[in-house]
């Protein structure tokens, strides 16, 4: 159940806030603190608006606060030092009643608090996102970007943010602080990790968009008297939905309460997964499904003929008095006899109490009519709720005691641990003892290298990969482990060891060249930090990482190609070295190898790749770069092609092209070369006004940033053809030409009359 409460604090009296021209009645409403309360189960979510003084009571907001509470700071506009003491009081209010508790969109006046206030989160608080203060030096526009916290955790550590496209002008603004300052609190903290559930909430219920790290699927399966599998996350491209189908019989439950999206490609890969399972399992019930999967699933005959059941969703509804919208949740089968007739049900807004229309496209309902009831039994409502509960205590860290307390506190866990086996030992818990000693050594594995290839090892081989730059040489040195063959290895350490290169390319293009970093750079670093952040969370997780890496070996496989197209030739290691080993085990013995491959790239051959992919050329307004091997981690099916890095108000592709398009064809000529652009479209506009035909079709790929995937498309440039000139043939008659015909017959000009 969702409701929501309005709970205003009193109206400021402090003069010293007063201007000379703000009347008294706009300066309460404008010192008023509203604070809008959303609650559903143990999840609760304030939302502030105003300004945070003394008259903040935080002890009455505390009432009622259990389990997780969510703070939106996005409304303040002020916090004074008082304001400052009664939110700390709130703090410790709530936090002997909360489990977690997490800030989103806090405005630059709010960091600045947790950067000098000590303990202004509490010890339970983490904050998920911030508005950053961005200004361009172009156009003077100074602009407010959301971060969130754990897609630029990496460049926070490294006190920075990078560079983004202007709004106004499409140039690079820039972070409108000193970045060691603004960002020292969040510097050094770890990472957030965000609740699945609580992941959903925001999503849902207060329309807001979480990391897109976490925007990548994640699934959780628990097994009983059905199977219950939880999706957290968007379904697309990376879906595993054959393996998944592959496994589930009898009675399965889909829980999508986390799932933001379906993309076309995770449609295609859902639609064959329901159809392997058409055999195996008697039901498939779909949970907690938002209008934006629902209008994509309901669209697919299978679901209304088939065997999956809707046991409830959420859909938009807008209230007609307070004008609120948010998402509404529908039980299928309490509402059935209404959606039947494909209508949604009328329902009261949670807020003021008013009337609220579902927002949601007729021919989405129209499908209901052909929907069969759920009937969801109650044993299986009993069943979900405990494998919600495991899955929980399975994804939740466990903290030992002895990392929570401090070096003194830890030594005394120790002594206790050795105090409680030696009570065991005394009191004849010596076979006891034994036993479970030998059954650790039992299951211990044993790791011996018994081959390496050259000896002995070279002294350039590092235990991680790393870069450097001596004697006018580029040297990377980089590793592949536990791979089958020394051959793979070598292929999978050039492929680390090329992306090192690559990375160190946009480096020296990012120092010289700022608009290339903030276009170029900017449109690739988060696919890339998603994945290899993916990869390192991963951990010890052999079977999730292997899937990761399997992603990760084909962007590397891609930036390999386009390096290959871009020089002509591939760049092949000057060394390798591989060591082989036997892992033994009580189930046997694996063989696996470790390889390390070695790059030496002279810094003159770096500098003319530099010149290459950084070169600019213009046309018509219009600037364009060459397609950088690093857009492969966003365009992994691309090795070619010009970027428009830039456009001028005057130029003639506004409102065609967009900054960031990547080019690919004109009509049919493939864009390679920086020269292409102009050469090819001049060539082709000649072709087409000879043929009165004046219009050019231009291919290009873009970044969807909704989707978070790549598309391509077309557009038309079209222009007016000039009129041809045309020479007319004019006969006159002529008087006394004689003959049977009469006067002058042919060119006017002719005429010897005239």
């Amino acid at each position: 159940m969702i409701y929501f409460d309005d709970i205003s604090a009193d109206i400021l009296t402090d003069t010293s806030l007063r201007s000379g021209v703000t009347g008294d009645s706009e300066m309460a409403d404008e010192n008023r603190l509203e604070v809008r309360k959303v609650v559903e189960n143990k999840i609760t979510a304030l939302q502030l608006n105003g300004i945070i003084d003394e008259s903040f009571n935080g002890k009455h907001l505390a009432e009622g606060i259990k389990g997780t509470l969510i703070v939106d700071f996005s409304g303040i506009k002020r916090i004074s030092s008082f304001g400052i003491r009664e939110w700390l009081e709130f703090l410790k209010s709530v936090e002997d009643k909360c489990d977690q508790i997490y800030f989103i969109k806090c405005p630059s006046r709010i960091i600045d608090q947790f950067n000098m206030v000590a303990n202004f989160g509490g010890s339970k608080g983490v904050l998920l996102s911030f508005f950053a203060p961005y200004h361009c030096d172009y156009c003077e526009a100074d602009h407010s970007e959301l971060i969130d916290v754990a897609d630029y955790h990496d460049s926070i550590k490294d006190s920075k943010l990078p560079d983004k496209p202007c709004e106004t002008c499409g140039n690079a603004e820039y972070l409108d602080e000193d970045p060691e300052t603004f960002l020292s609190y969040l510097a050094q903290v770890p990472k957030p990790e965000l609740d699945p559930e609580v992941g959903a909430f925001l999503s849902h219920r207060l329309k807001y968009k979480v990391s897109r790290s976490r925007q990548k699927l994640k699934i959780d399966m628990h097994v009983g008297e059905a199977t219950y599998i939880r999706f957290t996350g968007d379904i697309d491209s990376t879906f595993q939905g054959r393996k998944l189908a592959e496994g589930i019989e009898g009675k399965a439950i889909f829980d999508m309460d986390g799932v933001g999206d379906i993309t076309e490609d995770g449609l295609e890969i859902w639609k064959n997964m329901v159809k392997i399972m058409e055999e195996t399992v008697e039901v498939v019930y779909l949970m907690g499904v938002n209008a934006a999967v629902l209008s994509r699933l309901l669209s697919i005959d299978w679901l209304v003929q088939g065997k999956v059941r809707i046991v409830d969703l959420y859909l938009p509804y807008t209230c007609t008095s307070c004008n609120t919208t948010l998402d509404m949740h529908l039980s299928v089968d309490e509402h059935f006899e209404v959606l039947k007739f494909a209508t949604a049900p009328e329902l009261k807004c949670p807020d003021c109490g008013g009337k609220s229309i579902a927002q949601i496209d007729g021919e989405v309902l129209s499908n209901f009519a052909n929907i069969e009831k759920p009937d969801f039994p109650k044993n299986l409502v009993k069943f979900v709720e405990k494998a919600r509960v495991e899955i929980k205590k399975v994804n939740t860290p466990q903290v030992s005691q002895a990392s929570e307390t401090s070096s003194s506190g830890g030594s005394l866990g120790i002594i206790a641990a050795l105090m409680a086996l030696l009570v065991i030992i005394a009191g004849g818990g010596y076979f006891l003892y034994t036993r479970v000693l030998s059954k650790k050594e039992n299951v211990r594995e044993k790791l011996e290298m018994v081959d390496n290839n050259p000896k002995p090892k070279p002294g350039w081989v590092t235990p991680s990969n790393k870069l450097k730059i001596e004697n006018g040489v580029v040297t990377i040195v980089a590793f592949a482990d536990e791979v089958d063959k020394p051959d793979q290895g070598i292929g999978e350490a050039l492929g680390w060891a090329l992306d090192l290169y690559v990375e160190h390319i946009a480096d020296q293009i990012s120092e010289k060249d700022q608009l290339w970093k903030t276009v170029v750079r900017g449109l690739y670093f988060q696919p890339r930090e998603d994945i290899l952040g993916r990869w390192r969370d991963a951990g010890n997780n052999k079977n999730r990482k292997a899937e990761i890496y399997r992603q990760i070996r084909d962007y590397h496989s891609s930036v390999g190609t386009s390096f290959r197209i871009a020089f002509g030739k591939d760049i092949q290691p000057s060394a390798t070295y591989w060591e082989k080993f036997v892992r033994t085990t009580k189930i046997g013995e694996t063989i696996f190898y470790r390889v390390w491959v070695k790059l030496e790239i002279p810094v003159n051959v770096t500098a003319k790749m530099v010149k290459s992919f950084s070169e600019h050329s213009e046309y018509e307004g219009a600037t364009v770069v060459r397609f950088f091997p690093g857009l492969n981690w966003a365009f992994p099916k691309l090795a070619r092609g010009l970027m428009v890095l830039s456009l001028s108000s005057k130029s003639r592709f506004n409102g065609i092209l967009k900054v960031g398009y990547i080019l690919a064809k004109l009509a049919n000529d493939e864009l390679l070369e920086l020269k292409d652009f102009s050469s090819k479209f001049e060539s082709l506009m000649k072709v087409q006004q000879e043929k009165g035909r004046c219009v050019i079709l231009i291919h290009f790929n873009y970044w969807n940033s909704e989707l978070k995937d790549p598309r391509n498309s077309s557009a038309e440039y079209t222009w007016k053809c000039p009129e041809k000139t045309q020479i007319k043939t004019i006969i006159k008659t002529v008087p006394g030409n004689g003959g049977n015909v009469k006067g002058f017959q042919g060119n006017i000009w002719d005429d010897p009359s005239r």
